[in-house]
């Protein structure tokens, strides 16, 4: 009986010493999860462990996504239809996971088992090289395509039979003239092209010409208005369907008519932006994407009848679906798609502006970024692909002898070809950098910034509701990062980001018609020196802005063009500028007192030549930049150093495609620096992937 009892006490005491001992921590039940899963084949525990971490470890946002990610992958290896509803709470409430949320994506795609299309579909490629450009349209015979010429900056035509292409403006080079076409659409009957024009003010217009070039005519330009993005014409010929961007950062989707330019609204979206809007062949409905709500990252499908005044969702799905286009039809509706994890088309079909069964997989990867040219009455499909890379690299330099130590590698082999801008953070044991994310390049979710640790290679993404980032800055107590950037209304401003919790505040805010550029902290974290111009003015100044009373005052000023780059000396006294010589074409670098003064030149070259950078080594001494030459055949920029009290400019030894960003290390060492490999353009053609027109042969 003692025996007994004593057992009973020790089990007691087994039991208490458990409930007492320390909790286990988010990691550990992780693992322990794994353990089961993997080692032990013990489905069931795993799933219950997972659960208690999304459960218990919310806030562990990056750790709730995995366990999500692994309970469904239980469920499926157990056949349990729990596998969909863990993955489809991953997708809608872990978003900004990005790599774990796009796996999750993938694994949907395969639980639904889309149909795909057998057919004798095919893609060709119709037009690539230097000249390509696709921000055009397709004539609905197919015979010509509509795009603007860059070598001046006109719009022209590309005849796809004979392959000549013709301009229909002639503004003349661009040394007499800035102004430029941008997006154009052919009408029904090929007869005329409407075209967005960026005109002298800085501003749009909207313009018809003949596909002869003859009547050039400006339909409409309100100084309101911003940017103009003419989609499609209706198919009466009557009307263009256009997005309007508004100064107060609304868009719109607008009818102008052709006959008088008079415009009606369709559609006010508060901060959205549509990637693709498009008519139906019986002019009842607009097809359109954008994100379903400000929190979301992806883009849903919309119908807008086109008097406005009724609207339905289309397609409702945890991944991005954009760019919908008509079929000549009217019956059916192609669209882009990440839901298999990379870009496809998809089609569905639509009856009295309502979906029909399930969208099918037409092409499983349609490559690089699209966007689509429009379909022939024939129903071959016109679409064009931008493939272009950046990423980061670090390199060794010794800045006393010039010579490269190390060459340059990869600072991250994730999302390769989407990453740029780095900063090292104060202490040198991080670095940050800008991510681009999703298949469109604007809109929350475009960008995510991303801190890696330099010890152990972990990497953490924050993703900040911001609409568009175009540079960051790590503030010199480590604690946030300075973003130049666009906010979710398309405001332009210097907003400041907390590198824990990535939430941003406001620190600059553009005026109207102003623009703001390169932005530098000072070394004592007091102040801010950023560029601002605008359109009005037509100057460009560097302003340096005092944190603690909002102050701001003025160290230089010039003509025209943008403060492309910038950087304060690490003992804050001085600035290095890039300058731009009007009168000869020349570009170059200054340095001016960061009080103000006349600033002194450093160094400058020819217009067939240009300048990136700056940036200023660790000690103060010397100016590092990226020289190249402007020829769109010459790929690849050099480093160079001068010393900060002039002097002849000295090859570093390091060369790569558009060199830039460059950030020297606090070890002096090392630099981080962005390499871009150019933008390629092509034009392509996807045909025989729907049912044959009624009366026509099978």
């Amino acid at each position: 009986m003692k025996k007994v009892s004593i057992i009973i006490i020790v089990g007691l005491l087994v039991a208490l010493g458990a409930g007492f001992s320390a909790p286990q921590s988010s990691h550990d039940l992780f693992q322990k999860a794994l353990v089961k899963e993997r080692t032990e084949g013990n489905l069931e525990d795993a799933i219950q462990l997972y659960q208690r971490i999304v459960r218990e470890f919310a806030e562990d946002r990056p750790l709730a996504a995995k366990a999500l990610l692994q309970m469904g992958q239980c469920y499926e290896k157990l056949g349990n239809a729990e596998a969909r509803k863990a993955y489809e709470r991953l997708v809608r409430d872990y978003a900004d996971q990005n790599e774990v949320a796009a796996q999750a994506r993938t694994r949907l795609a395969a639980l639904r088992k889309p149909a795909v299309r057998e057919s004798g579909m095919a893609t060709r490629r119709i037009w690539a090289g230097p000249d390509v450009d696709i921000l055009g349209s397709v004539s609905s015979d197919g015979r010509y395509l509509s795009y603007t010429d860059w070598e001046t900056g006109d719009l022209a035509i590309r005849d796809l039979e004979t392959g000549k292409n013709r301009r229909l403006t002639n503004k003349g080079s661009w040394d007499g003239s800035s102004e430029y076409a941008e997006f154009s659409a052919v009408s029904p009957d090929g007869k005329q092209v409407a075209y967005a024009w960026s005109n002298k003010d800085d501003s749009y217009d909207l313009r018809l010409i003949g596909s002869d070039g003859s009547k050039p005519t400006t339909l409409y330009v309100n100084a309101d208005v911003e940017w103009i993005q003419p989609a499609t014409w209706s198919p009466d010929g009557k009307h263009i369907l256009a997005t309007f961007t508004r100064k107060d950062g609304t868009n719109q989707i607008v009818l102008v008519s052709v006959a008088d330019g008079s415009v009606r609204v369709l559609k006010t979206l508060d901060w959205q932006f549509p990637g693709k809007t498009s008519f139906s062949p019986d002019g009842r409905y607009i097809a359109y994407d954008c994100p379903a709500s400000e929190r979301s990252p992806s883009r849903d499908i919309f119908l807008l009848s086109t008097d406005g005044k009724r609207e339905s969702p289309l397609i409702e799905h945890p991944a991005n679906d954009l760019y919908p286009v008509w079929t000549p039809d009217g019956k059916r509706i192609l669209f882009a798609s990440d839901r298999t994890g990379s870009l496809g088309a998809w089609i569905i079909q639509v009856t009295d502006g309502k979906p029909q069964g399930s969208a099918e997989l037409v092409k499983q990867d349609l490559g690089g970024g699209i966007v689509p040219l429009g379909f022939t009455r024939e129903g071959s499909f016109y679409y064009g692909l931008a493939a272009g890379t950046s990423d980061v690299y670090i390199a060794s330099l010794d800045l006393k002898t010039g010579k490269l130590v190390a060459a340059p590698k990869r600072a991250t082999e994730r999302f390769v070809g989407s990453n740029s801008r780095p900063d090292w953070s104060p202490d040198g044991r991080q670095l940050a950098y800008l991510s681009r994310r999703g298949p469109m390049s604007y809109g929350p979710g475009s960008f995510a910034v991303c801190i890696r640790s330099l010890e152990s290679g972990e990497e953490r993404d924050l993703s900040p509701k911001l609409s568009f980032i175009f540079g960051l800055r790590w503030s010199p107590d480590g604690r946030s990062v300075l973003l130049n950037a666009n906010d979710v209304k398309n405001h332009r401003g210097l907003y400041l980001m907390d590198v824990e919790s990535g939430n941003v505040s406001p620190l600059v805010q553009a005026g109207e018609g102003e623009f703001i550029d390169s932005h530098v902290w000072s070394p004592d974290g007091r102040a801010v020196f950023y560029g601002r111009g605008g359109s009005s003015t037509k100057k460009s100044s560097i302003v340096v802005r005092e944190l603690e009373t909002g102050q701001e005052r003025q160290i230089s000023s010039t003509s025209a063009g943008g403060v492309s780059g910038f950087d304060v000396s690490p003992d804050g006294q001085w600035v290095v500028f890039h300058f731009f010589d009007q009168a000869t074409g020349a570009v170059g670098l200054k340095v001016i007192s960061s009080t103000g003064g006349v600033p002194r030149e450093l160094v400058r070259v020819e217009k067939a030549e240009n300048i990136g950078g700056p940036t200023w080594t660790r000690d103060g001494l010397q100016v590092l930049f990226a020289k190249g030459a402007t020829s769109p055949q010459v790929q690849k920029y050099e480093l160079w150093r001068i010393p900060a009290e002039g002097g002849t400019p000295q090859k570093v030894g390091l060369a790569m495609g558009s060199l830039r960003d460059m950030r020297v290390h606090p070890d002096g060492r090392r630099i981080a620096f962005t390499a871009d490999e150019p933008t390629r353009s092509e034009v392509w053609v996807m045909e025989n992937f729907l049912p044959p027109a009624a009366g026509s042969p099978k």
